[in-house]
């Protein structure tokens, strides 16, 4: 009985017929990886991305209208976040007005300031019309008195014009909320303090951020665009936020 096995040349054949497909199916599990990555890196990018423009369009449409600090420049904007609102009526020398939060009191106004009808382009916050530090801030009184009611004795004589529809607005002008553009790649936002980085995946170069002031016919418009960047593939938004609130 003959026994018969391989030859050199067919074991030869067999370890690099064996080589190629090994080499075809790791390339083919290769490709198929980096897809799967490549697509995870652009989801990732493209919540990131979505959160941004979200975060940024909430906190901007619900700003104090007009008072845009960095209005003049494309890299940062700078607005006012309303603390509470109301409306207000002049009682002789005196302003009296509400606010909705029903739980707030002296302590809680006295670093706080009121503006009334903000309808002129941001100046130096100080050389603005109709803003009232509340430091000062009493408590209303009177038997028709309720709700959480306050006066700012002897003010109405400081008041230039007023709102038509006797609307103002609560904010802390110590403590504006600052976007900016930074180095090559960041999103950074300041509220009071240091800038706190939301994005290091920007193309600066291609990113603005632009207010156009409110007029006769529409409210205040910020335009942002927003280039993002990953292994080299990039997504831009686009998008208009209007700021909500009118004097």
């Amino acid at each position: 009985m003959r026994i018969k096995g391989f030859t050199l040349i067919e074991l030869i054949l067999a370890i690099v017929v064996s080589s190629i497909l090994l080499l075809g199916l790791a390339n083919f599990t290769e490709v198929g990886v980096k897809g799967y990555f490549g697509t995870v890196e652009r989801y990732r990018l493209q919540t990131e991305a979505n959160f941004v423009v979200e975060k940024i369009s909430r906190e901007m449409r619900h700003a104090v209208p007009n008072l845009f600090p960095s209005a003049v420049s494309s890299g940062c904007v700078s607005f006012y976040p309303i603390v509470d609102s109301g409306f207000y009526v002049e009682s002789g020398a005196d302003i009296n007005f509400l606010v909705s939060d029903s739980d707030s009191d002296i302590q809680s106004l006295q670093n706080l300031s009121m503006v009334i009808n903000p309808t002129r382009p941001y100046e130096e916050i100080n050389n603005i019309d109709n803003v009232f530090p509340l430091t000062n801030v009493s408590q209303a009184t009177g038997t028709n008195v309720s709700g959480a009611a306050f006066t700012l004795v002897d003010q109405t004589s400081d008041l230039v014009g007023g709102s038509v529809s006797n609307r103002h607005y609560i904010f802390d002008d110590a403590n504006p909320v600052e976007y900016c553009l930074s180095g090559d790649n960041f999103l950074t936002r300041a509220n009071g303090g240091a800038p706190v980085i939301i994005s290091d995946k920007l193309n600066v170069a291609q990113s603005s951020l632009l207010y156009s002031p409110a007029t006769v016919q529409q409210n205040g418009i910020v335009d942002l665009t927003l280039t993002f960047t990953v292994n080299d593939e990039t997504t831009t938004f686009e998008q208009e936020v209007q700021v909500l609130n009118v004097p």
